[in-house]
């Protein structure tokens, strides 16, 4: 793989469905957002959706809006509020054949370095996330906040915050 190959941008509407694909193989379909999900937070929020090419295919995305308040809430998870003070990370993902390759790591700080240099109104970038990812996560700059309040599947999910 050659950095040449490798291009992450914002996703266009026409390759949403793309994400999606990548979203229903990589959670368990309690947890999976639905395509109107994806849909809507893409329309709201574009530059919220960024996708990770190699070679011109993507495998893997983050997606997210923006919030009003400071802690990921329930309904954090189904609105984009413009100008809200927190990026709420909903969506890290890459295909399952290319899993372990340092992809969700390099996506997240593209992004997280965008949101520092282009949103320049935001406080923090907020997810939940399940015991198994807090490392990633941790290592990507995140600090570990609480247990989430949110039920969204069977698992427990904890909040990660990072200040801007």
């Amino acid at each position: 793989m050659h950095s040449k190959d490798i291009q992450i941008r914002p996703l266009r509407e026409d390759e949403v469905g793309l994400a999606y694909e990548i979203e229903k193989e990589g959670f368990p379909q309690d947890e999976a957002a639905t395509f109107d999900t994806m849909m809507y937070r893409h329309s709201e929020a574009p530059e919220l959706t960024v996708g990770y090419f190699d070679k011109g295919e993507l495998v893997g995305y983050v997606s997210g809006t923006r919030f009003h308040e400071p802690n990921l809430t329930h309904a954090a998870m189904n609105m984009h509020i413009p100008n809200g003070e927190s990026v709420c990370i909903h969506s890290v993902c890459v295909a399952e054949l290319r899993r372990r390759q340092g992809i969700a790591s390099r996506l997240l700080d593209w992004y997280t370095d965008a949101m520092k240099t282009t949103e320049t109104d935001v406080k923090r970038i907020l997810l939940i996330a399940h015991s198994k990812l807090i490392p990633l996560y941790t290592r990507a700059g995140f600090t570990f906040k609480c247990k989430s309040n949110i039920v969204h599947g069977k698992e427990t999910w904890y909040e990660m915050e990072m200040l801007v």
